[in-house]
């Protein structure tokens, strides 16, 4: 029978340290071993290998970095959850850092680094993975809830405290993933009251407040992080996100300003430009962007995303300009997507140029044209695509009158949104559905269909999955009072005084004076009345003004 092989994957564009590594790694045992200098070919590598692990270099040169390359083969399926990360950096900046742990990475090693470093860490690595595999085939056949188990069940046993911190870590993800965001909490709590100290625990703890609607939670926390320098730059794009979060864009902005704009990450850039969008100052979005692409230009991959970024806020300043004056920004966009698609990466790149490409000729009256660009496009080439592409195409099928297709498509947005835990990408992904949806007149029919289904889990006493829908519901079309007091009632229910952006107390008075149902008018008596029992769980601090004050 044949020993299997551990298939090991380097990535270091420095051909010195990647021989190195290579010869180190050797040393440790019969690897499987091959070599990279950079994300493309790991990408290519990927198509034909199952690696076990990957051992990457933070800076790869002239290419993206390490972290945006693991994220966007993550993004494209071609990482399966199994792959290990270790990750090297000589960089010992608060930023470099931050992004390195943002991906929950199996080891960091920081260079220059010894033998006896690397082998010790790749060793506890190897041991921990042989221990926890089962959970990692669950993970790569799509069984979550079974490699959870199995992690409550291994952490019940005799592990080392090492392999229990790992062991505890997946939990926290899985958890998370499985949007069981109580448990996460009281896990990462329960963590940082041993050790104050443990950073990925913060992350995980202010990730699920962030994510459960607890978003005071969220700022009480980071407001503690941003005076540690390593967590700086990181605590400012969490606090951004709230704050945008809670529609205070001009808040989102300032915080932000606290970041250098050369040490603006992509996802961060996003978020600025979204906060300057929704304070109707395009030119400052635009010039940004525009900086960002130029100081990138040697960078690729990432100067063809900031490209990207720029073409598609072009496409939305037409979309909501008069036909008549749509010409300049069109031709702005179509110029920008054909230069970032010199070289087009893969399926998906090309899909999200089309789709862009379609929607412009659409905004343009040239139907025809749009129907020629996407003739052999299928509802599962936009399925399999960015979020960000798949509302093109819910646009471009609308557009061309072929609604069953841009539907099916619609309905399998809300699944992909919910499995995202990045807060920037769902924040940024939700503000871009819901203007969509309603320019394309959709926000009723939606908030009709989430509400209902809304009620069937308060109804099953499901009442976290249920406020989410209800917040949803009135999120879409607030003139129902129904929706209001459906939250209302969600949140007397379990004692909260906020959900997000929205206060107990400030919905109690919105729907005071509202023309409710004889039926709804006695529900918010009894709601009313309950809330009164109890007004120290509905207190509000006004932490925005705080937060103004002292920010920067």
């Amino acid at each position: 029978m044949t020993k299997y092989k551990i298939k090991i994957a380097i990535v270091e564009d420095n051909t010195t340290a990647r021989l190195n590594l290579r010869s180190h790694l050797m040393s440790m045992g019969e690897f499987d071993i091959a070599s990279y200098t950079n994300g493309k070919e790991l990408r290519n590598g990927l198509r034909t290998i199952d690696f076990d692990f990957i051992v990457i270099d933070f800076h790869l040169g002239q290419n993206k970095n390490g972290v945006e390359w693991i994220q966007y083969l993550t993004e494209a399926k071609l990482l399966k959850p199994s792959m290990g990360i270790v990750f090297l950096t000589s960089d010992r900046l608060p930023q470099t850092i931050s992004q390195i742990l943002d991906i929950h990475p199996d080891v960091l090693i920081i260079k220059p680094y010894t033998i006896k470093t690397l082998h010790t860490s790749i060793s506890h690595y190897l041991s921990v993975r042989l221990k926890i595999k089962p959970a990692l085939e669950y993970l790569d056949n799509e069984q979550p809830t079974k490699a959870l188990k199995f992690i409550e069940d291994a952490l019940q046993g005799t592990l080392s405290k090492r392999e229990r911190a790992d062991f505890i870590k997946l939990k926290g993800r899985l958890l998370i993933g499985e949007q069981r965001y109580t448990e996460a909490r009281t896990l990462y709590q329960s963590i940082l009251e041993r050790s104050s100290n443990v950073l990925w625990a913060h992350w995980g703890l202010i990730k699920s407040e962030f994510l459960s609607g607890q978003w005071r939670h969220c700022q009480n926390m980071l407001d503690s992080l941003i005076n540690e320098q390593l967590t700086k730059d990181k605590a400012y794009e969490w606090m951004a996100c709230v704050e945008i979060g809670k529609e205070n864009y001009g808040l989102a902005e300032k915080i932000l300003d606290n970041i250098k704009e050369n040490d603006l990450t992509i996802p961060a850039t996003k978020l600025k430009v979204l906060a300057y969008k929704m304070q109707d100052r395009s030119d400052e979005a635009i010039r940004l962007l525009e900086k960002k692409r130029q100081s990138n230009f040697t960078v690729k991959e990432r100067f063809d995303e900031y490209t990207i970024e720029l073409a598609r806020y072009h496409l939305q300043l037409a979309e909501n300009s008069a036909m008549n004056e749509r010409a300049p920004r069109l031709h702005a966009a179509k110029c920008l997507i054909g230069n970032a698609s010199r070289s087009i990466l893969d399926n998906q790149t090309q899909h999200q140029r089309d789709f862009m490409l379609a929607f412009a000729c659409i905004l343009e009256g040239d139907t025809q044209k749009a129907e020629r660009i996407i003739l052999d496009k299928t509802v599962a080439d936009a399925k399999s695509a960015k979020l960000a592409t798949m509302v093109d195409a819910i646009k471009v099928w609308f557009g061309l009158g072929k609604d069953d297709k841009a539907r099916e498509i619609w309905s399998e947005v809300d699944r992909k949104l919910s499995a995202k835990d990045d807060q920037i990408d769902q924040l940024l992904a939700d503000s871009l559905i819901l203007q969509t949806e309603k320019s394309l007149g959709l926000t009723e029919e939606k908030a009709k269909r989430v509400n209902d289904q809304g009620m069937v889990f308060y109804l099953g006493n499901q009442l976290n999955d249920a406020i989410e829908l209800f917040y949803k519901a009135r999120q879409l079309n607030a003139s129902v009072p129904a929706f209001t007091l459906n939250l209302l009632q969600c949140l007397s229910d379990i004692k909260k005084a906020e959900y997000k952006d929205q206060q107990t107390l400030a919905l109690v008075d919105e729907l005071k004076d509202k023309n409710l149902s004889k039926s709804n008018r006695k529900r918010y008596n009894l709601i009313r009345k309950k809330i009164n029992d109890f007004p120290d769980a509905y207190s509000m601090p006004n932490y925005a003004e705080h937060l103004s004050e002292n920010i920067v």
